[in-house]
């Protein structure tokens, strides 16, 4: 690839790229995202080890706590690249939510018109002018088309026809999806994208919701003056691979009590100087009782590395436990358990992530079973 190409995916922080001895030979290793890219006006694309439908499985897993996207739900071709898939699935639930029209809803405006609408409001009549009676400064609701929902899958639509390697027969679907969004506001580039809670009004958009906050939700590339990387579309592997595990253990943990937390802030000195911050660990009554870190790296030769049992045993006599455990993405050979000298058992689990969510769900709710029976607590 050309020099710029390796440049760019260093400034980017998107690998580890090293010269060879071979002239525009490159060395790529730790890849961190997957997606496309464009660099020096080179388009660069990054596939997924995990097939890509199981990939928006593991997505939408992680995103609402359950299985909000089905294989018939994605309309793409299965061996797609993954802005292509996202896009066409975009597009497929963005045309189902539109089918009947715009979702509309009720919005509080203020505005100066030459009747009372809605409430009156008095101070700004005074200060804005000057007691005279026309226009009426007023506070009212309009049942209106721009609302968030619309906002969002118009701002998602917008953003997808940016960017590079989006299927020319999605293409023109997605401006349709615009003019059917004639008038509502696009959310500015940089604005926090909202939050919005399913319910029984925007029930028909619950499907192109996630799909348009994971296009906006900070993954998306835009165009830096005097960079060379320019608009894309990349996803961190490894925060989807944790995400996904958090949430399934979350719910699998949920019969047994106590609670599942996340990067769990405590330290490993007396004095409180070597901060620690396990990836989950499970708390009952103020308490640890069990420590679970997520790898998304491929073993090397055979052997995971032992860095991590460092870092895992370190974490078991801080928190005086019998065992902890290893949650890796893509293993293969080396699972089990290794039974430290006078110490914990650091037991070693490898998912596969091209199995069906159902099967890795089964895998992540063994371990919430056996961590509950080794504290004697019941379900």
């Amino acid at each position: 690839m050309p020099r710029e190409v390796a440049a760019g995916l260093v400034a980017a922080r998107i690998a580890d790229v090293s010269p060879t001895f071979v002239a525009d030979e490159y060395r790529v290793s730790g890849v961190r995202k997957v997606g496309v890219v464009r660099i020096a006006g080179h388009d660069v694309w990054i596939r997924p080890k995990t097939p890509v439908r199981r990939l928006f499985a593991m997505l939408g897993y992680a995103r609402a706590g359950s299985a909000i996207w089905g294989d018939e739900d994605f309309g793409f071709a299965a061996d797609e690249d993954l802005l292509p898939a996202l896009a066409h699935a975009f597009e497929r639930q963005a045309s189902r939510a539109l089918a009947g029209g715009a979702l509309r809803g009720y919005v509080t405006r203020d505005d100066a018109l030459p009747l009372v609408r809605g409430r009156w409001r008095i101070g700004h009549q005074l200060t804005r002018r000057g007691g005279q009676p026309l226009p009426v400064e007023v506070s009212f609701d309009d049942y209106v088309e721009d609302i968030a929902e619309n906002q969002l899958v118009l701002t998602a639509a917008t953003r997808l026809l940016r960017l590079p390697g989006v299927p020319a027969d999605v293409v023109g679907q997605l401006r349709r999806v615009v003019r059917v969004l004639d008038g509502v506001t696009v959310i500015p580039v940089g604005a926090p994208v909202p939050v919005i809670r399913p319910d029984r009004r925007n029930a028909r958009y619950s499907a192109v919701l996630p799909l348009a906050s994971l296009v906006l939700s900070g993954a998306s590339i835009e165009q830096r003056a005097g960079s060379l990387v320019g608009a894309g579309f990349l996803v961190d592997m490894w925060s989807v691979f944790e995400d996904f595990v958090t949430a399934v253990l979350r719910e699998a943990f949920r019969p047994y009590g106590g609670e599942l937390v996340a990067q769990y802030a405590s330290t490993l000195d007396v004095h409180g100087t070597v901060k620690i911050a396990p990836d989950l660990v499970w708390l009952v009554d103020g308490e640890v009782r069990a420590c679970i870190d997520v790898k998304y790296k491929v073993e090397k030769h055979g052997q995971y590395p032992n860095a991590d049992l460092y870092q895992m045993a370190a974490y078991c006599r801080r928190f005086a436990l019998r065992e902890g455990w290893l949650v890796y993405a893509d293993g293969d050979t080396t699972e089990g358990a290794v039974q430290l000298v006078d110490g914990a058992s650091i037991r070693r689990l490898a998912l596969r992530t091209d199995s069906i969510p159902a099967v890795l769900d089964e895998q992540l709710r063994a371990i919430a079973q056996g961590l509950a029976r080794s504290t004697d607590l019941p379900a």
